[in-house]
Parts: structure tokens; sequence; C-alpha cells
């Protein structure tokens, strides 16, 4: 540690420097048990965000919705996507996707062994 310049720091100084290290170590050790519970409330946070397509309170960031239309058409060009793939090309949440398809599923969109497929029966009509 320096002080101005590039000198030593101070007697005064130093001591200083210690009572502050002090302080942060026992706020750190106090606050250790709240780190978790924050990361656990932003992770919900940002999953509730995700369902609702409702702005997240931390981010404020709006989820974009998506509707089964553009997902099959996304499909019908990129047949075989999984969902994952389908929501970084339509730039929306997976578990959206995974709720059209699964709601879907045997009607309008089918699974296979090599991903999602617009069904034959179903087609790319509106809903």
């Amino acid at each position: 540690m320096s002080g101005r310049g590039g000198t030593p720091p101070g007697r005064e100084a130093r001591g200083a420097i210690r009572a502050i290290d002090q302080e942060i170590g026992r706020l750190e050790k106090r606050m250790s048990g709240y780190e978790r519970l924050l990361a656990e409330r932003e992770r919900l946070l940002r999953a509730r965000a995700a369902l609702t397509g409702e702005p997240s309170k931390e981010s404020g960031a709006r989820v974009r919705r998506v509707s089964q239309d553009e997902i099959a058409a996304f499909i019908e060009e990129h047949p075989g996507s999984l969902p994952a793939q389908i929501a970084e090309g339509l730039g929306v949440p997976v578990t959206n996707v995974s709720a059209h398809l699964y709601r879907a599923k045997g009607e309008r969109f089918e699974r296979r062994n090599d991903g999602w497929y617009v069904s034959s029966r179903g087609g790319s009509r509106a809903t």
C-alpha cells in the first residue's frame, strides 16, 4: 500500500486502514448469509419475468411475447429445432417457447427424436 505520491502511508493512516479493513471483514461476515438469499431472489424474479412477460423489477427489461404462429414459422424454416434454438432465434425466453410447443403438441406441433416440427395435421394456421 502506498500513500500520496507513492510513499508509504504514515502510522496514523496505517491504523485507519487497519480499522477500515477490520470493519469490512465484520460486515462481510454478517452479509455472507444474505448473498445466497439475494441470488435466489434474483433468480426467482427473472423466472417470473420470463413466464409472465412482465418487466423484471430488478432490470426493468420487458420480456418479448411470442405467438404460436411465430414459433410455427420459425420451425418451418428450421425443421427439427429444439426449444432453446427457437428461443434464441426469436429472442424470447425458452420457457415461453416450450409452453407453446407442449400446449399444441400432437395438434399443431410434433416432437421427433431430432427436434420439433410443424404437424402435417396442424400446419402453420393462426391460433
